[in-house]
């Protein structure tokens, strides 16, 4: 054999062997590629099957009897809470068995009331007050009170209505304590502002305060169904609980029906609305001239703050000339050639010109304070309301997730439908079957809790449209009126002081002349 021949035939050779290297990855990619669409026909076909059973579950709760299929559930989770598990993770499911067994009890038991078996609660809420009746309340005396680490602030609220007269001490935690528990009960509510929190107790921001708290209780008095909430009168205005923080915090929270019934029963409701078109155009233009109202009033209270500052310099002035410096005045220059007793400001028998100096000073009736009052409220206002709106949006956001856990037991039930346990369920000792059963009340009342959020976020923008935002522009209208009657007649107090100074000081000067 010739060296070309030879060569030729070890390049066959290697080619050969480098084809037989090559085949097994060759293999193994083609059987990659079949297994994947093999997997994704799989994966349609459980989707499609999937789909299916989703189907046949909703006919079959549809057509069980409710009563019967929740008598045996609660039967099989009282079985299953019997048993001692072996393992932690069954500790916990049963934990979420006796919580869904109370939630589902408590739901029934809103499901049944009729007004002759109605909560006690909710019977003092609404029913019993009377709405006529000419609401008195005032907020005053702030106390500052020694607390340990820092001191704080008790004011007192007295006042009257429909229950009778009442009077409690509360510090400021507390009405924000108040605000923030019926912004929880009330989605989609407007509930009045209150001042900010504050680290500084100084003088200034006490009178100030007292002042925005009391505009607080005024706008609270003219919203029947809050001020007449258990919360409000029941609990901040009468309790004589040293803890008001504490026994707020007690308070049971709701689910979505117990704020269905609780809407119904506040607005005597019965038919709940269909969202529209109308209701969001009316929502869209309040939003809209809200935020533009904000950069408007933000100018007027740069304002109003310095005319009221202006006014309080003007007043420490005022009584700085003429109930300190013009005294001085006549003792060291007049006295010289004019007789103590022809004096205008020195004279003692003239003490109450001095007195009606320190009521023009007084900086606690500086009525120039209640124009930035006005519009700082109005300033409050704007985001209370907004607020109003956002605790609307969040009902959609629990409906979100109740959808989103209605989806998951969906799934878990058509795994068990297959033959398959659920993650939870691997670690149980109960059988698929009993699982399956499980499933489908699971299933059957979260479909409840998504329709019920539905029903309560249309119940909620159907008060909101056809009662909230008109009270609120009524309201701000008579509050506007109230505050402006207010300032009318602390300046004609005013006026009425410096008159008198006046002529007290024309009367003295005409006695120093007569022989």
């Amino acid at each position: 054999m010739s060296e070309e021949q030879a060569q030729e035939q070890n390049q066959t050779i290697q080619e050969v062997q480098q084809e037989q290297s090559q085949q097994p990855q060759i293999e193994v990619h083609n059987q990659q590629v079949k297994e994947e669409v093999q997997q994704k026909e799989e994966i349609q076909e459980k989707q499609e099957k999937q789909e299916q059973v989703v189907q046949q579950i909703k006919q079959e709760i549809e057509v069980k009897d409710d009563n019967q299929q929740q008598q045996e559930a609660i039967q099989q989770a009282e079985t299953i809470t019997q048993k001692e598990p072996e393992q932690e993770i069954a500790q916990d499911e049963k934990k979420v068995e006796g919580d869904q067994a109370k939630e589902q009890e408590d739901r029934q038991q809103l499901a049944e009331k009729n007004p002759e078996t109605m909560s006690s609660n909710l019977e003092n809420l609404f029913l019993k007050a009377d709405y006529s009746f000419p609401i008195e309340i005032k907020v005053s005396d702030p106390v500052q009170k020694s607390g340990g680490i820092s001191n704080y602030v008790v004011y007192t609220i007295k006042g009257k209505d429909c229950f009778g007269e009442f009077e409690a001490q509360r510090r400021f935690n507390e009405f924000y304590t108040i605000r923030e528990l019926l912004l929880a009960k009330w989605p989609g509510q407007y509930i009045p502002p209150i001042p900010e929190k504050s680290v500084s107790t100084g003088s200034d921001i006490i009178i100030e305060r007292t002042r925005l708290l009391n505009i607080f209780c005024m706008k609270m008095m003219q919203i029947k169904h809050l001020y007449y909430s258990e919360e409000f009168y029941d609990i901040f205005l009468r309790s004589t609980n040293p803890d008001i923080n504490k026994q707020i915090s007690q308070i049971p929270k709701q689910n979505v029906f117990a704020y269905t019934e609780r809407y119904k029963q506040a607005f005597q409701i019965t038919d709940i609305k269909e969202i529209s078109p109308e209701m969001i155009k009316k929502m869209s233009g309040v939003q809209i001239f809200l935020k533009q109202s904000s950069t408007s009033l933000a100018k007027l209270l740069e304002q109003a703050k310095n005319l009221s500052s202006s006014r309080k310099q003007l007043k420490e002035t005022f009584f700085t000339i003429f109930g300190l410096n013009f005294s001085e005045y006549e003792k060291q220059i007049l006295q010289e050639w004019v007789p103590q007793n022809k004096m205008v400001f020195s004279n003692p028998a003239n003490a109450d010109i001095l007195e009606l100096a320190k009521k023009i000073r007084d900086p606690n009736n500086n009525s120039l304070d209640k124009i930035q009052d006005l519009i700082s409220t109005e300033q409050r206002d704007i985001d209370a309301f907004i607020q109003a709106f956002q605790t609307r949006d969040s009902l959609m956001q629990s409906k979100q997730k109740a959808e989103q856990k209605l989806s998951e037991e969906q799934s878990d039930l058509y795994k068990i439908m297959k033959g398959n346990s659920t993650m939870k369920g691997s670690f149980s000792k109960i059988s698929l079957e009993e699982q399956k059963q499980k499933l489908e009340l699971q299933l059957n009342e979260t479909q409840k809790e998504v329709d019920q959020y539905k029903l309560l976020f249309q119940l909620v923008t159907d008060v909101l449209t056809s009662y909230t935002i008109d009270k609120f522009k009524k309201d701000k209208h008579q509050t506007y009126k109230s505050i402006l009657a207010d300032l009318a007649s602390c300046e004609q107090q005013q006026l009425e002081i410096q008159q008198e100074f006046w002529s007290k000081v024309q009367q003295v000067i005409a006695q120093s002349q007569e022989p």
